[in-house]
């Protein structure tokens, strides 16, 4: 896919002489670098078919989050917008334009976790629901992941094997993440892709990026999961963004339920690495032959991947 630096540009009110554009990252959406003549440096994000409803929720609860002060990149609002912030560029092409954000990615020795608990307990003030889908968990039937086996079988990929060996271990996993969600009911819009990756260290503070893919989840399971994955797992940094977010008003689902969603995560991630395998999905930029061994791999670890989630701490 190539877009044109003027078009974007037209589109959204900058200017067009000497504007170029450079490819950023290709991860669930393409992204490009767009510098203009006079210095201004911008994000240029494709929205995929399909998903402008998600986009266009989750462009409002971005501006739900900066109205409060959440650090997030300022979007460019075009002209005659398609829908939200995102206009459609010639050809059909639908794209968002936010400010660049200059600063570096989260690194294992940054001490976030009392801005994390305090941020992502603000954020969960913004928006309270009364129900909720767990979307982003991995939830399918045994008979999903039976007919996925099957399919894998056929096409002897090499995670079949291991799929067929591990299938009560995923029903049991998937029961315990579904209990999970049912019994944490403080449900709210946030983020939902809270992880290091989705954070810039700036000289101002943290930034959170990529807020495309927000929505209704449960927010005490969602802190729990961002507090693991910036602390790195079980320990100090993680049991003080916890602390942060109870002082600040968050509740924490009970011990043994707490980093379900972790869980529920891996096996959504799962789920998308053996479509893809299977020519079910996009693969995007990764090569077949990764996924079927990093399927393999999250398959072969699932039960000891669970089983130290599910330990009390």
């Amino acid at each position: 896919m190539s877009i044109d630096a003027r078009a974007v540009c037209a589109a959204f009110g900058l200017p067009e002489r000497g504007a170029t554009l450079a490819p950023h990252v290709h991860s669930s959406s393409r992204t490009w670098r767009l510098t203009t003549a006079d210095g201004g440096r911008f994000i240029v994000k494709h929205v995929p078919d399909g998903r402008e409803t998600e986009f266009a929720a989750g462009m409002a609860f971005e501006q739900d989050a900066i109205a409060a002060g959440i650090p997030a990149p300022r979007p460019v609002r075009p002209s005659h917008p398609a829908f939200g912030c995102a206009a459609e560029l010639p050809g059909g092409i639908l794209v968002r334009v936010s400010e660049w954000i200059e600063g570096r990615p989260v690194r294992a020795g940054d001490d976030l976790a009392d801005w994390l608990g305090a941020t992502l307990a603000r954020l969960h003030t913004l928006r309270p629901l009364a129900t909720a889908e767990p979307v982003v968990y991995g939830i399918f039937e045994p008979a999903d992941w039976a007919r996925w086996h099957a399919e894998a079988t056929t096409q002897e990929r090499p995670w079949a094997g291991v799929l067929g060996e591990r299938l009560a271990d995923v029903a049991a996993a998937t029961a315990w993440v579904a209990g999970a969600f049912a019994g944490t009911p403080d449900y709210v819009l946030t983020h939902r892709d809270l992880e290091p990756w989705n954070v810039l260290v700036t000289p101002a503070g943290p930034v959170i990026v990529d807020w495309d893919g927000a929505g209704p989840d449960s927010a005490g399971l969602v802190a729990a999961h961002a507090a693991y994955a910036f602390g790195g797992g079980h320990g100090p940094g993680t049991d003080r963004a916890l602390a942060a977010y109870v002082a600040h008003g968050g509740r924490l689902p009970p011990p043994a339920d707490r980093y379900a969603r972790r869980a529920g995560l891996m096996l959504s991630r799962l789920v998308w690495r053996m479509r893809a395998t299977l020519g079910q999905d996009d693969p995007g930029p990764f090569p077949l032959d990764e996924l079927d061994r990093t399927a393999a791999d999250r398959l072969r670890d699932l039960p000891l991947f669970v089983a130290d989630l599910r330990e009390p701490r």
